[in-house]
């Protein structure tokens, strides 16, 4: 989610006011659209949780559905974005309480800071896609995605797309209003689209993109290159929140925040969904919503070799059946894993497995509540805290059913950061919470991260804000690695947010994350961890750009991208907000190519 405010001058967001936390959302200007197929019937099978005696996990059995080919967009004809000339829009979003506190854990635990071994190369950096011309979206903050293949750099900000050859050299900007067909503004929210990102899938050379349709409110749209080449042609297709559950309204629920992901045969979607009464002024929170769809038939665009149902949709299942409006289905930002090597055909099952996850304390629409403990008779974590690692079992069009197993895994309990401090304004930097923000799996490893808190707010980070960097076995089902990242273990230091990570081949890991402090403007770093180094300690940090100007805007983030290069060993691609000016859109980011000097 994202909270946005919108300046006098126009745009298409949302905005936060100084007392709540909401989502923003943007707008766009409008593009004729393919006549849309009615949307299709699917069969539901009701959902249904059983327990193992000897296991700390639980099943969800999917509900059939598909997903629906809209469309095709072709980037090199699309003209270059100019600024909105939109009138100024302040839209009520829904928000999650974040004001209930809970006990921090008493166990040890580990909190780091960046150490001394050297052996990060930036080998180059250039400016990002900024909030200001040609972006037309006069909003913040950017939600950033950012994929790499060994020829282009792709990134999606809020709300514009950016591609560069791998030497630095841009190819084109465009308006994500014209690549997905999406109005500026209209429609019962008053505007057109939200929450952007991008993936490049090397076994499948092809990249993914995705977005809320906020216009229609209740749908995900996502793309995938018609090749390998992101400036042609790309199918787009789309899903659609809460379908076929009698208890929730699906036409206003709205699936906030969705995450991308993929592995051998599987694409995934998830989101935190939430209905709107019928004057869309109040919305309340149901639950977290995933889908796993057949990724051939995706891939294919729906032709041959590969047709799809009825010429133009995806097969695919989904959890809708556990939405409860009353209750929520107890989940809250699921997060699909990007799978970086082939992924095992699990005991029983006949296509690969894929892996989600989710930090189980969890937020519903009154209060904050740990989701950590496992069904009866397993004993709930010592730590009170844990990470919900989702298995998923079947291919929807391959097999006859489609189940996930949900498995808590122990780790520290994590806490709510506080807003972080800037140059002259303390406590000025929003933080937003400790959902999971970066999910990667490799090797069967499973590494993830998220803003953790300090004792104020449930958790052990000595800062306002620090990393939580986990890694987790999928083999075990343990976590050999569970540590918080700052600066400084006293008031001295400064706090560490927004981390995103990527893994390469050799399983090492880079770190990206911002850092800002009462002396230091808000910055981006980058630090990583060799397989061959100590668990829990990482490298020395370097800077991959320095702010000069306080973020004001009350939002952050949301969240940064970090990304494998696919061609060149140990080489990553990160990117991040910073500011050279405090003007509301005034954000900047960067992007960078990162180096390990191996020796």
């Amino acid at each position: 989610m994202r909270y946005i405010r919108i300046p006098t001058y126009g745009v298409r967001k949302i905005m936060q006011n100084s007392s709540r936390r909401r989502s923003i959302l943007f707008v766009a200007t409008f593009i004729a659209l393919l006549s849309l197929p009615a949307v299709l019937s699917h069969s539901t099978v009701a959902g249904s949780i059983t327990t193992s005696s000897n296991t700390t996990t639980s099943t969800e059995q999917l509900n059939s559905e598909y997903a629906e080919l809209i469309g095709q967009v072709n980037v090199g004809a699309l003209p270059v974005p100019t600024g909105s000339t939109a009138t100024p829009l302040s839209l009520e979003l829904p928000q999650l309480s974040m004001s209930t506190k809970v006990q921090a854990s008493s166990n040890q635990f580990t909190v780091i800071t960046p150490g001394s071994q050297s052996f990060i190369h930036i080998v180059k950096d250039f400016a990002g896609t900024p909030g200001t011309n040609p972006n037309p979206c006069r909003c913040t903050p950017p939600d950033m995605g950012l994929a790499a293949s060994s020829k282009f750099v792709v990134q999606m900000v809020n709300l514009a797309g950016t591609i560069w050859k791998n030497n630095g050299v841009k190819v084109t900007t465009f308006s994500l209003s014209d690549f997905w067909f999406l109005p500026v503004r209209g429609g019962p929210l008053g505007i057109g689209m939200s929450d952007p990102q991008v993936l490049y899938d090397a076994a499948a050379d092809r990249f993914y993109a995705s977005i809320i349709d906020t216009f229609d409110v209740n749908r995900v749209n996502f793309a995938v290159t018609a090749t390998n080449d992101p400036t042609g042609a790309w199918f787009i297709y789309r899903v659609i929140a809460a379908q076929g559950n009698p208890l929730v309204t699906s036409s206003r629920t709205l699936p906030d925040q969705p995450y991308i992901g993929y592995s051998n045969d599987k694409f995934l979607i998830t989101a935190n969904d939430f209905t709107y009464d019928p004057t869309f002024t109040t919305a309340t929170f149901d639950g977290a919503q995933y889908w796993v769809l057949n990724k051939a038939e995706m891939l294919s665009g729906c032709t041959a070799p590969t047709p799809c149902p009825m010429g133009r949709n995806i097969d695919a299942a989904t959890n809708s059946a556990t939405l409860n409006p009353l209750t929520t289905n107890g989940h809250f930002a699921i997060r699909p894993a990007q799978h970086l090597s082939a992924t095992p055909v699990l005991v029983g099952d006949t296509t690969p497995t894929a892996y989600m996850a989710e930090n189980c304390l969890t937020v519903t629409p009154a209060f904050l509540f740990n989701n950590c403990t496992p069904p009866p008779p397993n004993p709930p974590p010592s730590t009170g805290g844990g990470i919900n690692v989702y298995t998923i079992h079947g291919t929807p069009g391959t097999t006859t059913t489609t189940t996930v197993d949900i498995t808590t895994v122990t780790i520290a309990q994590t806490g709510f950061p506080d807003p972080a401090d800037q140059p002259g304004n303390p406590g000025s930097l929003a933080t937003n919470d400790n959902r999971m923000l970066s999910v990667v799996w490799r090797n069967a490893l499973l590494w993830t991260a998220l803003n953790d808190g300090p004792a104020d707010g449930g958790g052990p980070c000595p800062q306002a804000s620090c990393a939580r960097l986990d890694q987790i076995s999928t083999t075990s089902f343990t976590a050999p690695q569970d540590f918080d990242l700052t600066k400084g273990t006293s008031s001295t230091g400064a706090a560490v947010f927004y981390p995103a990570l990527s893994t390469d081949s050799q399983n090492n890991l880079v770190v990206l994350y911002g850092s800002s402090s009462s002396t230091q403007y808000p910055d981006l770093e980058v630090t990583g961890q060799l397989t061959t180094m100590p668990p829990e300690s990482l490298a020395k940090a370097v800077v991959l750009v320095a702010g000069t100007a306080a973020d004001l805007s009350t939002r952050y983030g949301d969240y940064f991208w970090a990304a494998t290069d696919p061609s060149t060993p140990s080489t990553f691609w990160v990117s991040g907000e910073f500011r050279t000016i405090s003007l509301f859109q005034g954000w900047s980011t960067q992007v960078g190519e990162i180096s390990f000097n191996i020796t």
